[in-house]
């Protein structure tokens, strides 16, 4: 079964891509205004070390870090997993029942359904930046070979957070979408928890735990006062748990799914 979906999936991202690809100077204007876009955004940082020389202790080099980190998280799951957000949508119109009348994961179908090309420029700019974050810090641990699967695994929990505020829309047949929130979660993601009291960190470390896209497995390659050293590596297990309880938590929301008859 897993063989099949992996065939499946292949498959998908070929079609997917090609569909992308057939006004190649579309996609290409896309990529580059998103990188503009980003560019612009990017700039909030640079105007905040403008009038000082850290943020609560953190200096540019750290920041700049869990930026490009926290982008490119973020980044990956706009690239695949971006259609989740339409859940809501293809609720209210009624569109979500083709889904169901296939032998496959209704989710799985959700997830493949289409890129954002937009992504892709997101994730070339967050990539950049991460890298230019890497080549100041001279201090770098011998673990920089894992922050791919760092990326991979705050991927999961964004994709988590993302599958989760979906199934609210299988009990209120998509009138109120928590999914916009997604956007507002990366905005936090882009910096340590340290800059907040007590009671947002706890929510961003266990509630919500944005803390382990980019705060805690940065703490791996920065050197901060009383850092634990266990828990960038928890970083891993506790995505894929978030990830299978969003996947589970989704599927039991989705027996209270019914059809809205448009």
């Amino acid at each position: 079964m897993k063989n099949i979906y992996f065939k499946m999936y292949c498959k998908y991202f070929s079609m997917n891509l090609k569909s992308i690809m057939i006004y190649d100077w579309d996609y290409i204007f896309g990529i580059i205004a998103m990188v503009i876009k980003c560019a612009i955004n990017f700039c909030m940082l640079l105007l905040l070390f403008e009038i000082t020389d850290n943020i609560a202790g953190w200096s540019f080099e750290q920041m700049l870090f869990l930026y490009g980190m926290s982008s490119v998280c973020f980044s990956l799951w706009h690239c695949f997993f971006i259609d989740i957000v339409t859940i809501p949508t293809y609720i209210q119109s009624g569109e979500f029942d083709r889904f169901l009348l296939k032998p496959i994961d209704p989710l799985f179908q959700i997830m493949m359904e289409g890129f954002d090309e937009d992504g892709w420029g997101e994730l070339f700019f967050g990539l950049v930046i991460l890298a230019i974050s890497i080549i100041k810090m001279d201090n770098m641990s011998g673990y920089i070979f894992l922050i791919p699967v760092f990326c991979i695994s705050g991927c999961l929990i964004v994709a988590g957070l993302s599958i989760l505020c979906s199934s609210v829309a299988f009990m209120t047949v998509g009138h109120i979408d928590l999914t916009d929130n997604i956007m507002d979660f990366k905005e936090f993601a882009k910096y340590p928890l340290t800059i907040f009291n007590k009671g947002i960190s706890f929510l961003f470390s266990v509630i919500i735990p944005i803390g382990f896209t980019a705060y805690y497995p940065g703490m791996l390659y920065m050197k901060i006062e009383n850092s634990n050293f266990i828990m960038p590596f928890l970083s891993i297990p506790i995505s894929i748990l978030f990830f299978s309880f969003s996947w589970i938590w989704w599927h039991h929301a989705l027996k209270r799914y019914n059809s809205s008859g448009h």
